[in-house]
């Protein structure tokens, strides 16, 4: 007769490493504003040319959007956003417009694809 035994592991403790997360962040939070800038960087074509369609990035008339794109990192989180009282009618998009447009959610997503970072970890709107 033959006869198994079963010895369990030890238990498994997660462990905190805040330098890591932020690190992570960090290269989250560069290349989110990188893929914002790039895709926001396209210059608007003037005279009677349409501007950026649903879906796409805006298109670059003043540079007032693609010069107020920040991020901000702490250790927990990160935020990418633009404070021009226009990007609200981007993200959400107007009956005129069409459809709303790329802004930083899609930075975001972007960002994490590129930090190679978006099968690991999950973004929330607050």
């Amino acid at each position: 007769m033959i006869q198994l035994e079963f010895t369990p592991w030890n238990e498994f403790h997660a462990r905190k490493k805040t330098e890591e997360i932020e690190g992570w962040l960090k290269r989250v939070a560069k290349a989110s504003e990188q893929a914002f800038r790039a895709g926001a960087s396209r210059q608007w074509p003037g005279g009677d040319a349409r501007g950026s369609a649903p879906g796409e990035w805006p298109m670059r008339r003043s540079g007032g959007l693609l010069g107020s794109i920040e991020t901000e990192v702490t250790s927990t989180s990160m935020t990418i956003g633009t404070n021009m009282p226009y990007s609200r009618f981007l993200r959400r998009g107007t009956r005129p417009m069409g459809g709303r447009r790329k802004m930083s959610d899609n930075a975001l997503q972007e960002g994490m694809f590129r930090a190679r970072l978006g099968r690991w970890v999950e973004w929330a709107r607050f």
